[in-house]
């Protein structure tokens, strides 16, 4: 008997990368570097920053809408992505600024003071000279590319086996999982910390050796980078939940001691999907900053996670595509009200301003759809007659 191609029974599969590529064309085309400056530079960035946040909707969705682990730390898994990144960036760049400098000099400088320089350069705004331990690979691409995903899963593995096998469940994990991501952030803020405390890593959106190239090309070169990571992430994490392991997956987040009764390792399940989580987020975290063009602690802040955690509720829990939708729509619509497009509503001796009052209308949202609408956005997709979700 013939089995269906996966691709085949996960009928949200085609749907989504079929929009994701006909979106990706249709910027590409509208954008200054490849077609007629419709889309100007700073809304192509604005576009690629939000495919990174899909992809770790997507991520998220796995951990909460599959697994029922409500990570708050998710966004830690995030930056950490975006530092092991941005060092090679910084380093890199900083290195050739330096070189190019030293090399007036008459008499050509070693390989060891090029090293002190750019430390000194890198490290001086913090009170430091020395390149720490936590640099030793930044001057190489491919092991800070290693380490994109090696940092986080680590860390998601020790703190997951910490906590799975202690049985820690429910608002407890959740409270965890926060605290985890506060202590990473406070440490982060320290100077001595590696990381050049407050400050944290800027100027990452120069790519080293490509000043000739410009950021139009550079915004859509990350904008294809990061739809072909969201559109490969998506088809992963539709091919987990579509098997065995998915069902398992479910079966542990609606009844966990049913499952653990059964004999399955529970822990060993939740363990493989919150470490995988947290590399996918990563991934999505190393795109977003280069388009950024800067890091500091405040972004591994609990807020952020809870924010994350907003997008996939109003998207749709449980449905990859709904983690998606809603990750796209709040993040633009983030973008439009923050950025002063919106315009202010004059009422009888107020004026009310969307700047300030985004994230309270956010706030709101986030509970109507909990009350009335738990199936998110992607609930809507319910009403097409005859139509299963497998995805």
């Amino acid at each position: 008997m013939t089995r269906t191609p996966f691709i085949l029974r996960n009928r949200s599969v085609l749907p989504v990368l079929a929009v994701l590529t006909a979106f990706t064309l249709a910027v590409t085309f509208l954008s200054h570097a490849y077609g007629n400056g419709v889309i100007p530079t700073s809304m192509v960035k604005v576009l690629g920053k939000t495919l990174c946040l899909a992809l770790a909707a997507v991520a998220m969705d796995l951990v909460w809408g599959y697994l029922g682990i409500l990570s708050l730390g998710q966004m830690a898994f995030f930056a950490l992505g975006g530092y092991m990144i941005g060092q090679w960036l910084m380093y890199a760049r900083t290195e050739d600024i330096v070189a190019a400098s030293l090399a007036q000099n008459p008499i050509p400088p070693t390989p060891l003071e090029l090293q002190q320089a750019t430390a000194n350069q890198i490290f001086g705004v913090v009170g430091s000279a020395e390149l720490p331990v936590t640099w030793s690979f930044a001057h190489s691409l491919p092991l800070q590319l290693m380490l994109v995903v090696a940092v986080p899963g680590l860390l998601a593995l020790v703190f997951g086996w910490l906590a799975f096998r202690s049985r820690v469940n429910g608002v407890y994990l959740s409270i965890l999982t926060q605290a985890m991501t506060l202590a990473l952030a406070l440490w982060l803020f320290q100077n001595d910390s590696g990381f050049r405390g407050n400050n944290g890593l800027s100027g990452l959106q120069n790519l080293p050796g490509l000043d000739a190239v410009g950021q139009a090309r550079i915004s859509v070169w990350f904008l294809w980078a990061s739809a072909v990571a969201l559109g490969l992430c998506y088809v992963l994490a539709a091919w987990i939940v579509s098997g065995k392991f998915g069902s398992v997956i479910r079966a542990i987040r609606d009844d966990e001691t049913r499952v653990r009764f059964l004999g399955y390792p529970v822990e060993g399940f939740k363990l493989v999907v919150f470490t995988l989580a947290a590399m996918i987020t990563a991934i999505a975290g190393a795109l977003y900053y280069p388009q950024a063009g800067i890091i500091n602690p405040a972004e591994l802040m609990p807020i952020a996670s809870i924010y994350l955690a907003v997008w996939v509720a109003i998207g749709g829990r449980g449905r990859l595509y709904g983690a998606i939708i809603g990750a796209v729509v709040v993040s633009l619509l983030s973008s439009w009200f923050t950025g002063g497009r919106a315009p202010d509503i004059t009422l009888p001796g107020y004026v009310v301003k969307w700047v300030d009052w985004w994230q309270v209308a956010l706030g709101l949202s986030f509970v109507l759809v909990t009350l009335f609408a738990p199936k998110g956005i992607a609930g809507i997709f319910d009403l097409i007659p005859a139509r299963k979700d497998k995805a």
